[in-house]
């Protein structure tokens, strides 16, 4: 009888432990795939990266300040050549999820849309163009989650990544504010090509763009990839293929101020155009420490 309670406290712990902690295999030194040590991977690859447009032809106003004339105020298409992308990463990864640091580039050319002759149509598309050579980097850092428990063995490892950064272009040469002043009936001196006065509603407007020959923004991005690994002792190596895309902001702002009688400028927020996607498809090497 004294044996009673240890036998009837043996059978209550028992019940209590969960099964899957009975069925585990704890001979294993890492069995738990959460208690295994961290692991490195460091990838080197090669594809294309393909931007979206910049800034579409687009008509920012039309104005009549005097009785025959006609003004018009254009921005000219710009768009980024797609072209080959290189990219290096290295990723600490503990279990399933990872933390990545990477660096890419590409060199492409920045092409410019000319502007509608008079009388044509504001989407009428411009047959001449303008081509300079652009730099583009991308930097980011982003968390990584695999889809499947990681194992030492596992040959296919499919992951997805999200991550913050930003874009650095670097244009070969510096080139003017893509905007476009046309102007119909009597004849006037040409305004400054760097800004603009546009007249709406009685109240007038401040508009200019800056110059453009390197510049950052910030970008996000998103995507998903597959190791296709091989063990190797302590470690491992494989071919890595990834899609992404970093969305950022277009690097063209177009700067407009009202002009008040209260002072020099009324403050209006800075116009940007339309958000960039920068669509990517890489293939590469991917080395593994650790298991």
């Amino acid at each position: 009888m004294r044996h009673a309670p240890l036998a009837f406290i043996s059978l209550v712990v028992l019940a209590l432990v969960p099964a899957s902690s009975i069925a585990q295999d704890w001979s294993q030194p890492w069995a738990d795939p959460q208690d295994r040590p961290p692991r490195v991977d460091i990838s080197v690859s090669a594809g294309f990266l393909m931007p979206t447009r910049w800034t579409d032809l687009v008509l920012l106003g039309s104005i009549s300040p005097a009785p025959g004339i006609l003004e018009q105020v254009f921005t000219r298409g710009m768009s980024v050549q797609p072209d080959k992308e290189y990219a290096a990463a290295a990723t600490y990864w503990i279990a399933r999820y990872g933390f990545r640091a990477q660096a890419g580039y590409s060199r492409s050319s920045l092409t410019i849309g000319g502007a509608p002759l008079p009388g044509e149509s504001p989407s009428a598309s411009a047959s001449n163009t303008t081509s300079v050579g652009i730099e583009t980097w991308l930097y980011d850092i982003r968390g990584a989650i695999g889809f499947l428990d990681y194992a030492p063995s596992r040959t296919v490892w499919p992951y997805g990544f999200v991550g913050i950064g930003g874009i650095t272009y670097n244009l070969k040469r510096t080139i003017s504010p893509p905007l476009t002043f046309i102007e119909s009936g009597t004849n006037r001196s040409a305004p400054r090509p760097d800004t603009i006065v546009v007249v709406d509603g009685g109240r007038q407007f401040l508009v200019s763009i800056g110059e453009l020959k390197t510049d950052s923004v910030f970008a996000f991005n998103v995507g998903l990839g597959t190791d296709f690994r091989v063990p190797l002792g302590a470690g491992g190596l494989g071919v890595r293929l990834e899609i992404a895309d970093h969305i950022a902001p277009s690097p063209l702002v177009i700067n407009l101020r009202e002009l008040s009688t209260a002072g020099p400028f009324a403050p209006v927020d800075d116009v940007r155009f339309r958000v960039v996607h920068h669509l990517s498809a890489t293939a590469g090497l991917v080395v593994q420490i650790g298991r």
